[in-house]
């Protein structure tokens, strides 16, 4: 047994400690990851673009766009490995409508549950003790305030930070941290220049030795005015999506408003076409300092691409997103009588490491 102080508490502490309580608050952050090194490759700027398998998750009205029946895989390692996350899709034209089923797997590897840790209760200063007057508080700081805080954090029975745990490892126990996201969705044309699709997803959480499922319904829509323009929508959990966890409490994945709009043109001298792409994903729940932009609850984060496809076969990709930079390239061929694209995505992060994705388009 020895004595550590709190103040590093990891991030797995910090899972075992944030079981739902009701709060919305990133209550839908793993189905933000993103679908299609492609996509990813330029930031993320796919909503008013998207017209493959991978539409089902960037706009499921662009699903119109495919011309056969298509699978999609990818893996990611994000984070330095820290986050594994897979993603497999098909998707198939019947009739005017298209079809689609996507599968995305999170898993945040071995979490170490913490809560059954003992710590000194002496108050966010560390040291034990009531100062020489007796006043609440002790001989240090301890947020001992006679009007806001008048018993201090000392003895409080809660762990502040500042105080020290008893580390010992026959309290520690391990589990899992594993989500899943099905996506079913349904896509057609409008007119000749609008289409429409949504996407029901059933979620499945399991942190620790406590599970949790959801239902929720994403709905875009996708204008094609011109051969070279592009724009789109698609809200996110729509309607907010409810997760019921097995402790009995519950938290609401609010709406995100993806807009998105694209334009490219022909570079004929060089056999390319240069497609630029912005999206804005506007949210509800108060994020504040965490997201771009933010006014009161409402916040924006902005994903910006560029992609140089090369006689239809080389593809050159750069963006933005949420402000950190994005690259990637992909390769077109045929197989056997069959499309495949096999596409590589980068992210940096300069906190928690860069990420990695490839993906695998196969047209059926």
């Amino acid at each position: 047994m020895r004595i550590v102080s709190a103040a590093p508490v990891s991030l797995a502490a910090l899972l075992c400690g944030a079981l739902p309580a009701g709060a919305a608050k990133y209550a839908g952050e793993f189905m933000y990851a993103g679908a299609g090194a492609r996509a990813l490759g330029m930031g993320g700027a796919f909503c008013a673009i998207a017209d493959d398998a991978t539409a089902a998750y960037w706009n499921p009205a662009g699903l119109v766009g495919l011309e056969s029946s298509e699978l999609q895989l990818m893996h990611s390692e994000r984070f330095g490995g820290l986050v594994r996350y897979d993603y497999l899709a098909y998707a198939a034209r019947r009739g005017s409508s298209v079809l689609s089923a996507s599968l995305f797997r999170t898993d945040a590897g071995d979490v170490a549950d913490t809560t059954d840790l003992l710590w000194y209760d002496t108050g966010s200063d560390g040291v034990a003790g009531v100062d020489g007057e007796g006043e609440p508080g002790d001989s240090g700081n301890d947020d001992y305030d006679p009007e806001t805080n008048p018993g201090g954090t000392e003895g409080n029975g809660e762990w502040d930070p500042g105080e020290e745990l008893i580390y010992d490892e026959g309290r520690i126990s391990w589990g899992s941290a594993v989500d899943y996201a099905l996506y079913l969705s349904w896509a057609r044309p409008v007119n000749e220049t609008l289409s429409a699709g949504a996407s029901v997803k059933v979620i499945q959480r399991t942190l620790l030795d406590h599970s949790a499922w959801g239902v929720g319904l994403d709905a875009g829509v996708q204008w094609r005015p011109l051969e070279r323009f592009s724009a789109g929508v698609n809200i996110q959990d729509t309607f907010g999506t409810l997760v019921f966890w097995d402790t009995g409490s519950s938290e609401s994945v609010l709406p995100t408003v993806k807009a998105g709009a694209a334009t490219s043109w022909n570079i004929r001298r060089f056999s390319t076409v240069a497609t630029i792409a912005a999206d804005g994903d506007f949210r509800f729940e108060g994020r504040r300092y965490a997201s771009q932009y933010h006014v009161g609850e409402a916040s924006l984060d902005t994903h910006f691409g560029l992609e140089l496809m090369i006689r239809d076969r080389v593809g050159l990709r750069m963006g933005s997103s949420e402000g950190r930079f994005a690259a990637g390239a992909g390769f077109r061929m045929g197989l056997f009588g069959h499309p495949v694209e096999l596409d590589y995505a980068f992210l940096g992060h300069e906190d928690l490491d860069d990420t990695h994705r490839i993906s695998l388009g196969i047209g059926l």
